[in-house]
């Protein structure tokens, strides 16, 4: 992986398995199981994923691609055996699609459980802020587009964005990845201290008309 949301998003995920470990060895497998819920719908299926998918079909970008989809199958990787516990007959069949053969496990039920030593492999390591503030971008982004009556995929001709130099530096390297997933063909930013650090304000959105 080489792209800073794709690292920011790994450093969630060993977060994660910090988080779930430390449950399941205070034998609090509710809470090990929810951390993983929230995870998955919060921060890989409804956010990860959408802000990456388009990078990860680019036929231009290759480096980013293969940076997006490393990322992807990381967290998918993660996130089962997390699951299988609790999640027998479904991990095990997703596991069996691509992981079995490429990790030489035949079962999840033979692998490891995640350890952090396991993240040590990827080498750099990201800073998790990043992927919050690509998010919290992205969620404004999406919300002004509800409150206006368009749909989330509805392309966006100019787009304005106003946010502390704190969170604009943030942002920064996410930056492409958050217009790209919002479709924002033109975008510019406003630096403004009266706004909290990680929090974001549309001032312009200029839908493009489907018609």
């Amino acid at each position: 992986m080489t792209r800073a949301l794709d690292l920011a998003f790994v450093e969630k995920v060993r977060r994660l398995v910090h988080e779930t470990t430390e449950s399941f060895e205070t034998f609090e497998y509710a809470g090990a199981l929810g951390e993983a819920e929230r995870f998955f719908w919060n921060n890989f299926t409804d956010t990860f994923l959408e802000l990456v998918k388009l990078r990860a079909r680019s036929e231009e970008d290759r480096e980013g691609r293969g940076s997006a989809v490393a990322g992807l199958r990381w967290g998918l990787n993660v996130l089962l055996r997390l699951f299988a516990p609790f999640l027998p007959y479904i991990t095990e069949e997703v596991w069996s699609w691509a992981f079995a053969e490429e990790t030489g496990i035949s079962s999840i039920h033979k692998a490891s459980w995640p350890s952090e030593g396991e993240f040590d492999l990827i080498g750099a390591r990201g800073d998790a802020e990043v992927f919050d503030t690509a998010v919290a971008c992205w969620n404004q982004i999406n919300k002004r587009k509800s409150e206006s009556g368009v749909s989330i995929g509805r392309p966006i001709s100019h787009l304005e964005i106003a946010a502390s130099p704190r969170t604009l530096e943030k942002l920064k390297p996410a930056e492409s990845d958050v217009m790209s997933a919002a479709r924002a063909e033109r975008y510019s930013f406003v630096a403004d201290d009266a706004i909290a650090d990680g929090q974001f304000e549309v001032r312009e959105a200029e839908f493009i008309d489907k018609t």
